[in-house]
């Protein structure tokens, strides 16, 4: 989860001090616990800034909607080769004129029903993380006491650590980054406007770690 140049570009080129991880797991509980369990205005912040993007119903009736357009253009595009093959003394020029006009608009519209469906999966992916978050947020006196893969990533999407006593979580919003743009973008993730900053301090008092929140 510790997000650095080691993760993405190979430990000989990573510097930085590694940071203890049973450290990183008690922080990430304190957290979760403090983020999403207790604070209910930062949580609904956390939604509302989700679902702001999410239109998921509206997409889907543009993509049907140029699937039609697309299915007509393809019967129309059939129906002229017919003409031709049936009619062959039609002009040349008739012909090559509305054949490229279909063939052209058929391309135009492949690649924006190919466009809107990625968009259509990621808002669909993002309303089920949604739905996730309410889930287990909607069970009584729930209290996170260690962590498992279902609760990180339907919470966190990164971590960034900044150095042994600092790390910087990221909530996902509906952008899926992949391991390069993350590398590209991560400076500028740091600079995010966080919704929280807090120290946890570990019960025995030697070690301590601040930690942001940021939504990317």
């Amino acid at each position: 989860m510790q997000q650095c140049g080691s993760y993405i570009e190979g430990k000989a080129n990573c510097n930085a001090k590694a940071s203890h991880q049973d450290l990183i797991e008690a922080t990430t509980i304190h957290m979760l616990n403090k983020v999403f369990l207790k604070d209910l205005d930062i949580m609904s912040t956390i939604q509302r800034i989700i679902k702001s993007t999410i239109k998921v119903d509206d997409v889907q009736g543009i993509i049907e909607k140029l699937t039609l357009e697309r299915d007509e253009n393809e019967i129309a595009l059939s129906n002229l080769i017919d003409t031709k093959v049936k009619t062959p003394d039609i002009p040349e020029s008739i012909f090559n004129t509305k054949y490229r006009e279909y063939s052209d608009r058929l391309k135009v519209l492949t690649a924006e029903i190919n466009k809107l469906e990625l968009e259509h999966v990621k808002n669909y992916d993002t309303r089920k993380r949604m739905d996730k978050i309410n889930e287990i947020l909607g069970k009584k006196n729930l209290v996170i006491d260690e962590l498992d893969s279902e609760i990180l990533s339907t919470f966190i999407y990164k971590m960034i650590s900044v150095n042994p006593n600092e790390i910087v979580y990221c909530i996902a919003g509906t952008k899926n980054y992949s391991d390069n743009e993350f590398k590209e973008r991560r400076f500028e993730f740091l600079k995010t406007e966080p919704i929280i900053v807090e120290t946890y301090h570990a019960p025995d008092g030697l070690a301590k770690m601040l930690y942001r929140v940021v939504v990317i």
